[in-house]
């Protein structure tokens, strides 16, 4: 028999498998690397043409570590913006149907303690319609006086970026 620490079908075949088995894992390794612009075995003619129209243009390959640790980011990132406008909702003036306002300046004080990324959160919640404020982006000092408007109910946010698990790579959430 074989070595017990092989697996068991490469311990229990004869040569010319083991042969078989042996090329078709070249071969595939070869194609995979013809495409690869980073292998000295690139072929251009054999690179798949990119599309923007399709589907898969920019996302990780499915089942890989990359959208893997993409969608592990995603869950993260959620978690950053619900506890974000938690904070707006919880120390800025609250309204009845569950939105808020803080200024800028307030929030800054508050959320640089927990985090350094207050302004990129402020800027992906806005990106996805869960809060709102005048300018392209915020600066300390200069704009201590603008008002951040969360522009849905709290619960609301927090439903909606709590429900799923599987997350989208690149969403903050299913709009």
């Amino acid at each position: 028999m074989g070595d017990a620490s092989q697996p068991f079908e490469l311990r229990h075949t004869n040569l010319a498998e083991k042969k078989k088995m042996f090329d078709e894992k070249v071969k595939g390794h070869t194609a995979k690397m013809s495409t690869n612009p980073f292998s000295n075995r690139f072929q251009s003619s054999a690179a798949p043409k990119l599309s923007r129209n399709d589907p898969n243009y920019g996302k990780p390959v499915a089942g890989s570590k990359s959208e893997r640790r993409g969608k592990n980011a995603a869950k993260h990132i959620n978690a950053e913006v619900v506890f974000l406008c938690d904070m707006i909702y919880q120390e800025g003036e609250q309204y009845e149907d569950g939105t808020a306002a803080i200024t800028f300046g307030d929030l800054f004080q508050i959320y640089t303690r927990i985090s350094n990324k207050v302004v990129g959160m402020l800027l992906r919640a806005r990106k996805y319609g869960l809060l709102d404020f005048e300018g392209e982006t915020l600066f300390q000092r200069r704009d201590d006086d603008v008002p951040i408007l969360l522009l849905r109910p709290i619960q609301e946010i927090r439903d909606e970026l709590h429900k799923d698990q599987e997350f989208e790579v690149g969403v903050c959430h299913k709009v």
